[in-house]
C-alpha cells in the first residue's frame, strides 16, 4: 500500500533531514574546524606524494562476510569476465594509468573565474586548484551572492568571501568515477599543518571532489556544473565521495564517521563488484572450497550455497536489487539513516529492501488532498525528479519509474527481464534476445503485438513506429548529457503534453508535427478525449514550441530528438538547424551541447565547430553563423508549422515571439 509522505504528520522535509541528518552533520562538524586551520596563505608542500593511494583512500576491507571479486573468478570465469567488462565495475578506481582518462598535461580549465590545473608528475596525477576544503565552508554552508562570491559566518561574524581570492593549493588525484560517458575525479582531503607545513589527515580519509569533468569523445574538460541540468543560479558543485557517491559507487560502502567528524571510510571493493548484487560471499566461497560440495551440488535443484542469486529471486525481490541504486528513497527512520552513517548498508541482497527504506513516489496528475499537500510543500524535490505529472525525469532512478508500471505492479517484469550485467552489451545491459519488442512479446503475445502489430501501432510492421519501446518507453529522461529511456512503461498521450509539457513519444518522433495533428490521431485510433488547444499548440510544431518556449528539461529532450535518427527521416531533417541553433546560446551548458550535437547530425553541418564553453557574445556569434549557413542552403522544407515561410525565410517575428516566452524557471535534475 502506498504509504503517505505525512503520515502522522510527518513532513517530506524533516524526513529528507533525518535520511540526510548525517551528512549534514558531519559536513558541518568538519567545515566548523577546517575553516579556522585553512584559511591561511601560502602553498602547500607535497609530502603526500610519498604516501600511497591506499593510504588516501577508502580502506579495503574483508568483513561483513565480504570477499571481493577476485574470489569469484577462479569458480565463475565466463561471468567474471562479462562483469569485468562492464561499467559498472570501471565506476569507481584508483587513480593510475589503468583507469584515467582525461589528459593531465598542464591543461587549465576556467570555472566560473576560478582556474584549475592538472598535470602529471613522477606517474602521479596532480591538480592545482582554489582549497577545496574552503570551498567546502563556503558552498555547504554560506549564501551564493553570486558565482564567485559567498557571505560566509565565522565565529558568529558574517563577511564575504571571494572565491577567487581562496589560496590555491596542489592536491593529489586519487580516484575516478565513471569510465564512460564521462569522467570525474577525487583528490586527497588532507590539509596543511600550519606549523610543520606538511599535509595531514585531520578528516580521515575524507575525499573532495575536484570539480571538473572530463568527456572523452571530445577529449575536453569541462566545469562540472556543465556536465549537469543545473540552474546557472545554483551553488558550485562541491561534494565529498565519502556520504555521497559511496552509496552507489562502491561495494558496502562503509562511511564510517566518527563522533569527531571524521571519516573512517571503508568499503568492500570500490565500483560495483560482484556482491554488490550476490550478496557477502565469503561463506559461500569457504563452502565451495570443498570438492564435495561442489560434488554433491552437481545434482541438486537448490540455491548455491550461501550466496543469492537475483535471477532465482521473485521479481519484486530481484528489482530491489537494482534498486538498491537506481531509486529515489529516503530511510526509514533518522536511527536507519545514522546507522548507515557509522556502520555501512544494512540491505542485503535477497533482503525486503523496504523494511530500511521508503522509496518515495510522485502524487501524480491527480492527488488526493493529502498527496497534493505534500506536493505543495515540496515543489522543488520533485521537480527535480519527475516531470509534472509524475512521469519519472532524472535518469538513474528506473526502479523508481518501473515501480508504478502496469507491467510491474500488475505482472512479474523486473530488471532482469531485459538486463543482464553477465554475457550483455556493457553499454546498456541489454541482454541480446531483449532488443526491439522480443522482450515485450513474452507476455503481450496476442497477435496485434506480434503477427499483425500494424492493428495496433498503425505503422509499417518494420518501422520504428512499430518499436514498442518508442512509444510506451521514449526517451524522455534526462541523463548524462541527453535523453535516455523511460522506465515508467506507459501508453502516448497528448493529455501529459497539453496539461503537464511532458513530449509525448509521438510529437517526439513526428517533430514537424503540431500537439493538434497528435492528439487527432489518438483521438481517432485509440478513442482518446480531445481537450482544448491553444492557437500555436494547433499551428505550431510541438517540438518547435517546446525548443524555442519551453523550460529547460523540455529544450534538452527535443534537442536530443532533433538529433535522434528515427526522428530525423520521419520529420525531414533540412529544417532543424536553424532552431537547434538558437539553443547555441542557451542559459544551460547541457542544452548548449545537446544541441551542438544534434546541429551536426543535420544536412550539411558535420563539421559545424562549436564550443559550448564559449562565452556569451561568441555563442551569439556562432549561433548567428549557424542559421545563416543554413539560410544558403538549396532545397529546405518549408511551412508555418516549421515556422519556415513559403519563400524559405525564417518567420522570425514568429520565433522571436516565442523565445520571449521562454520558459526561464531555475531548472535542476537530480541525476
Amino acid at each position: 500500500m502506498q504509504r503517505n509522505l505525512v503520515k502522522n504528520a510527518e513532513k517530506l522535509p524533516s524526513r529528507l533531514a533525518k535520511r540526510l541528518g548525517w551528512g549534514v552533520m558531519a559536513l558541518a562538524i568538519v567545515v566548523a574546524v577546517l575553516f579556522g586551520l585553512v584559511h591561511g596563505k601560502g602553498s602547500q608542500t607535497r609530502q603526500a606524494k610519498r604516501a600511497t593511494l591506499q593510504a588516501l583512500t577508502p580502506t579495503q576491507v574483508r568483513t561483513n562476510g565480504y570477499t571481493t571479486s577476485a574470489s569469484c573468478r577462479a569458480c565463475h570465469p565466463s561471468q567474471y569476465a562479462s562483469w569485468h567488462n562492464s561499467y559498472h565495475r570501471t565506476m569507481t578506481q584508483l587513480a593510475g594509468p589503468h583507469s584515467v582518462m582525461g589528459r593531465f598535461d598542464g591543461t587549465e580549465v576556467e570555472s566560473g573565474g576560478l582556474l584549475y590545473r592538472v598535470y602529471q608528475t613522477n606517474g602521479q596525477y596532480w591538480a592545482t586548484m582554489p582549497d577545496p576544503e574552503i570551498l567546502m565552508k563556503a558552498v555547504e554552508t554560506g549564501r551564493r551572492v553570486n558565482d564567485h562570491t559567498y557571505q560566509i559566518r565565522t565565529n558568529g561574524v558574517l563577511s564575504m568571501l571571494d572565491l577567487r581570492t581562496v589560496p590555491r593549493v596542489d592536491k593529489r588525484v586519487v580516484m575516478t568515477t565513471g569510465s564512460h560517458h564521462y569522467q570525474t575525479y577525487w583528490v586527497e582531503g588532507s590539509v596543511r599543518n600550519p606549523t610543520n607545513q606538511i599535509n595531514e589527515a585531520k578528516y580521515g580519509n575524507l575525499l573532495q571532489t575536484l570539480p571538473l569533468v572530463y568527456l572523452p569523445k571530445e577529449q575536453q574538460w569541462i566545469p562540472r556544473e556543465n556536465a549537469f541540468m543545473m540552474a546557472p543560479s545554483s551553488k558550485r558543485m562541491i561534494s565529498q565521495w565519502n556520504h555521497h557517491c559511496i552509496k552507489c559507487h562502491s561495494t558496502d560502502g562503509n562511511p564510517g564517521l566518527t563522533g569527531s567528524g571524521t571519516f573512517d571510510t571503508r568499503t568492500a571493493e570500490l565500483g560495483i563488484s560482484c556482491e554488490a548484487c550476490h550478496g557477502p560471499a565469503a561463506g559461500h566461497a569457504e563452502h565451495y572450497r570443498s570438492p564435495l560440495a561442489r560434488y554433491a551440488d552437481q545434482f541438486s535443484d537448490a540455491p548455491a550455497a550461501k550466496v543469492v542469486n537475483p535471477a532465482k529471486l521473485d521479481h519484486r525481490r530481484s528489482s530491489q536489487v537494482c534498486g538498491q541504486c537506481h531509486g529515489v528513497y529516503i530511510y526509514q527512520d533518522e536511527k536507519a539513516g545514522n546507522e548507515f552513517a557509522r556502520s555501512g548498508p544494512a540491505y542485503r541482497p535477497g533482503d525486503d529492501i523496504h523494511d530500511i527504506r521508503y522509496y518515495i513516489q510522485h502524487p501524480g496528475p491527480a492527488p488526493t488532498p493529502v498527496r497534493q499537500e505534500e506536493l505543495e510543500k515540496n515543489r522543488k524535490f520533485f521537480r527535480e525528479r519527475w516531470w509534472d505529472d509524475g512521469t519519472i525525469l532524472a535518469g538513474g532512478r528506473e526502479f523508481t519509474a518501473m515501480r508504478v508500471s502496469a507491467c510491474y505492479t500488475k505482472g512479474t517484469m523486473s530488471c532482469l527481464s531485459c538486463h543482464s550485467i553477465h554475457h550483455s552489451d556493457p553499454v546498456d545491459q541489454l541482454k541480446p534476445e531483449m532488443r526491439g519488442n522480443a522482450a515485450c512479446v513474452e507476455c503481450h503475445a496476442e497477435p496485434e503485438y506480434t503477427t499483425a502489430i500494424e492493428r495496433h501501432t498503425f505503422h509499417k510492421p518494420d518501422s520504428t513506429g512499430s518499436n514498442c519501446l518508442n512509444c510506451h518507453m521514449p526517451h524522455t529522461t534526462y541523463a548524462l548529457l541527453g535523453a535516455i529511456r523511460n522506465h515508467q512503461i506507459q501508453s502516448p498521450s497528448a493529455k501529459r503534453s497539453i496539461r503537464h509539457g511532458v513530449p509525448n513519444a509521438c510529437n517526439l518522433c513526428h517533430l514537424d508535427q503540431t500537439l493538434d495533428w497528435t492528439q487527432q490521431q489518438l483521438a481517432k485510433r485509440y478513442g482518446h478525449e480531445p481537450l482544448p488547444l491553444s492557437a500555436e499548440q494547433r499551428s505550431t510544431s510541438a517540438a518547435l514550441l517546446w525548443l524555442l518556449k519551453g523550460h529547460a528539461a523540455q529544450r534538452a529532450i527535443t534537442a536530443w530528438h532533433a538529433g535522434w535518427q528515427p526522428a530525423r527521416e520521419v520529420s525531414g531533417g533540412d529544417w532543424l538547424a536553424p532552431h537547434l541553433a538558437r539553443l547555441l546560446d542557451d542559459p544551460y551548458g547541457v542544452v548548449r551541447h545537446i544541441a551542438k550535437e544534434s546541429l551536426r547530425k543535420q544536412p550539411g553541418f558535420g563539421g559545424f565547430e562549436f564550443d559550448f564553453l564559449a562565452d556569451a557574445p561568441e555563442r551569439a556569434r556562432l549561433a548567428k553563423r549557424a542559421i545563416a549557413q543554413w539560410s544558403e542552403q538549396p532545397g529546405k522544407a518549408s511551412g508555418e508549422t516549421l515556422l519556415i515561410d513559403s519563400d524559405r525565410r525564417l518567420m522570425k517575428t514568429a520565433i522571436e515571439a516565442l523565445l520571449k516566452e521562454r520558459d526561464d524557471r531555475p531548472f535542476t535534475i537530480k541525476e
